[in-house]
């Protein structure tokens, strides 16, 4: 049993975990790309559909339709973004910045604020829901910009005592 618990196991376990992570994210890259170029593609091809109802004259309700297709479209590409922002930085870092997983929280909520608007779905609780989970998140990002900053201004202070 102690040599579960040695310090060359525990070494030979991190590297292994390391290196299986590393195989995952260097899987995991090419798929984030493809999935990207693929929002483009979608979102050209909805815009050509929109266009092409506006120049041709097609029924109201299908140019509707069109226009909201395209605006989820467009929104599903920012979750996108944000998300793959935070894997980005999983990967350059190595941890979860709480900051952007909340920056991407937010732009979830909002996009699902404008589709349930283009969609005329709208009930009072879910206005008091997602008006609760905006402040909530919203409170929780600003809390932690002003304690992110007060660490900063104070990590700098004792810098320049330390000089004079």
């Amino acid at each position: 049993m102690k040599s579960l618990f040695s310090d060359e196991f525990s070494k030979r376990a991190l590297n292994f975990y390391n290196k299986v992570v590393n195989l995952l994210v260097i899987l995991t890259v090419p798929i984030i790309l493809v999935t990207l170029v693929m929002a483009i593609f979608i979102i050209l091809y909805d815009l050509r559909l929109f266009t092409a109802y506006v120049v041709e004259g097609q029924l109201k309700v299908e140019h509707e339709e069109a226009f909201k297709l395209l605006i989820k479209n467009i929104l599903n590409f920012f979750v996108l973004i944000e998300l793959f922002r935070v894997f980005l930085d999983v990967i350059e870092y190595k941890r979860i910045r709480k900051r952007q997983m909340l920056e991407a929280g937010i732009v979830f909520v909002v996009r699902e604020i404008v589709i349930a608007m283009f969609e005329h779905r709208f009930h009072y609780t879910d206005l008091i829901g997602y008006a609760v989970l905006l402040i909530a998140l919203g409170v929780t990002y600003v809390l932690m910009e002003k304690s992110w900053i007060d660490f900063v201004k104070t990590t700098m202070g004792k810098g320049k005592e330390g000089e004079s």
